[in-house]
């Protein structure tokens, strides 16, 4: 009995190392907690927007000015398209010169962590 006990012990924490953390089980779900306004945590004056309606989602690119509350749109990509793999969930970005997918790594109501050319990008959720 303790054998086996002592392999669950090992083994355990090994498969756990192997999974992609997993906010939500579903498409709507990401596309839900994804909706609103983040701020990039590295430099918070970038924000960014996204909405969905219909299964289709949107992202604009702004920017904070000097002026508390004062937005400049830096770019409007036109679509946002969330896709489900085994491991968890892509966002793939569509715009008129180009298409980029980047893997979606953690997500829950206040922070989201986007893999894009091996390195994290840690975004905040802003309070509406």
């Amino acid at each position: 009995m303790k054998k086996i006990l002592i392999t669950i012990i090992i083994i355990a924490p090994l498969t756990l190392l192997g999974q992609h953390v997993k906010c939500c089980q579903s498409i709507t779900e990401v596309e839900s907690y994804l909706s609103g306004t983040w701020r990039l945590a590295s430099n918070p004056k970038f924000l960014f927007k996204y909405t969905f309606e219909n299964g289709t989602g949107y992202i604009s690119e702004m920017y904070e000015s000097d002026q508390k509350g004062e937005y400049l749109v830096i770019d409007d990509h036109p679509f946002v398209e969330v896709m489900q793999y085994e491991q968890g969930f892509k966002l793939k970005y569509i715009d008129l010169y180009h298409t980029s997918v980047v893997e979606l790594k953690y997500l829950n109501a206040k922070k989201m962590i986007l893999v894009t050319d091996e390195k994290e990008v840690i975004y905040i959720k802003v309070s509406e």
